[in-house]
């Protein structure tokens, strides 16, 4: 229902901190000691420790490696007040000056990834690695960026040669268990994070992350009792009220959904994601003026979200208002061309206006990125139907039916396109199929009735 996604960590919650480690002076210093002392507390007492720092570079009685570290605990600083620019310019100097420097190289990869530059974060990285090979942290971080990125595989390469050097960094195992979750690894995700959990008990975000895994396998009961946790342990852990709010949403439970939306919302008014699927539950609860409300708020806060513009399309649907709902729609997969369920959506709205050539178009692209969603095929069938074309409307509700047995609404639509192919029992025993998994069907109960008396 145009649900934001659970609300799983980033690599930036999780990644390997910045090396925020002061050095002391490698030669014997000019610089008065009291100076250098202040300079090497520059992760601590920015200000102070940049300005001796910056004392003992301008003075310029420093040279080679010493003049490096005096850059190197500037760049510290700059760390901590968060500008960055400032600190990569500095490591830059730290390295030119002393290029076998690895944590210089590695705390500069990671600025580049707290920024999004995965590629040169990725470079500064294997530098780090070229000096020192068994650097744990340096397999970390990296293998975090190519994660950002996507590249799984070598996401998953780094991470393991940072745990085989070191089986028990929590960092490393939580990212490996992001990785696979990534993948569709859900039993080895859910491992990792177990690892994680065995080695810390009161780690909130693993016991988060866990259930966002045990709710993508299906297991929404377990994932209850993780989220539940994470929240015991963290009260203010808004991302875990969000994903309880999700799994409560999937298990029909609208009211305990929005309640922990609301408590999202309340512990973090600036993520788009909990006005999202709260925008979502209020939707599926009737209340369309507040699920418009939702969204929009979602809009506000994160302009460029399809996931918001899809939600907003769905109330349009749900309004009968197709126009409003196509453009939303439009928006949507212009944002993000690979959201299965806008395309989708937006294909029921074109069949509404009775435009069944691009609602069959956007159901093609919807079965091509999720081609393992039953509603879909049973969508695209009933639309091949209407459009006459009953042969592919058939295979169409035969693989709906394959995909989940015990979905009422395909058994329905098979029935129907039976009953046009003159296959009477057929569509009967269809017809009870469906009755039987949802008695409520009252369309399939009238048809049913009709062909019994015939």
């Amino acid at each position: 229902m145009g649900s934001g996604g659970l609300a799983a960590a980033t690599s930036a919650a999780f990644g390997t901190a910045l090396l925020a480690l002061a050095i002391a002076p490698v030669a014997a210093a000019s610089a008065p000691p009291s100076a250098w002392q202040r300079c090497a507390k520059s992760d601590t007492a920015a200000d102070d420790g940049i300005a001796a720092c910056t004392a003992i570079i301008d003075s310029g009685s420093e040279r080679g490696d010493n003049l490096a570290v005096a850059h190197f605990n500037r760049a510290n600083g700059w760390i901590t007040k968060r500008e960055y620019d400032r600190a990569v310019a500095d490591l830059t100097a730290s390295i030119a000056l002393n290029p076998q420097s690895a944590r210089s190289y590695f705390n500069r990869g990671n600025i580049f990834a707290t920024l999004g530059a995965q590629d040169r974060a990725i470079v500064d990285f294997g530098s780090a690695l070229l000096i020192d090979p068994n650097n744990v942290a340096a397999y970390g971080a990296r293998g975090l960026s190519h994660y950002e990125q996507g590249n799984l595989d070598l996401a998953l390469s780094d991470l393991n040669d940072a745990l085989r050097r070191e089986p028990g960094n929590v960092r490393a195992l939580m990212a490996r268990g992001l990785a696979w979750r990534a993948k569709g690894e859900f039993n080895l995700a859910i491992t990792d994070f177990a690892r994680v959990l065995a080695l810390n008990p009161n780690d909130s975000r693993a016991h988060n992350e866990r259930g966002a895994t045990l709710h993508a396998a299906g297991r929404l009961d377990q994932a209850m009792a993780d989220f539940a946790e994470a929240i015991m342990l963290n009260p203010k852990f808004a991302g875990a009220y969000t994903n309880r709010g999700i799994t409560q949403m999937e298990r029909g439970n609208i009211s305990g959904a929005i309640a922990d939306f609301d408590d999202a919302i309340r512990l973090d008014a600036a993520d788009p994601t909990a006005f999202i699927n709260r925008g979502s539950a209020n939707q599926i609860k009737g209340d369309l003026d507040r699920a418009d409300a939702d969204f929009g708020q979602a809009l506000r806060l994160a302009p460029n979200s399809a996931h918001a513009y899809a939600g907003r399309g769905n109330v349009a649907l749900s309004r009968a208002d197709y126009d409003r709902a196509i453009a939303a729609y439009d928006r949507a997969v212009a944002l993000a061309p690979d959201l299965a369920v806008a395309f989708a959506n937006r294909a029921r709205a074109y069949r509404a206006k009775g435009d069944l050539t691009r609602a069959i178009a956007d159901f093609d692209a919807a079965v091509r990125l999720a081609p393992l969603d039953s509603l879909t095929y049973n969508s695209r069938a009933w639309t091949y139907q209407l459009a006459g074309r009953d042969t592919e409307a058939l295979a169409d509700a035969n693989k709906a039916i394959e995909l989940a047995p015990a979905n009422p609404m395909a058994f329905d639509t098979r029935a129907t396109i039976h009953l046009k192919l003159g296959a009477k029992d057929k569509a009967i025993e269809d017809f009870r199929k469906a009755l039987a998994l949802d008695p409520s069907l009252k369309t399939a109960e009238e048809a049913l009735k009709k062909l019994e008396a015939q």
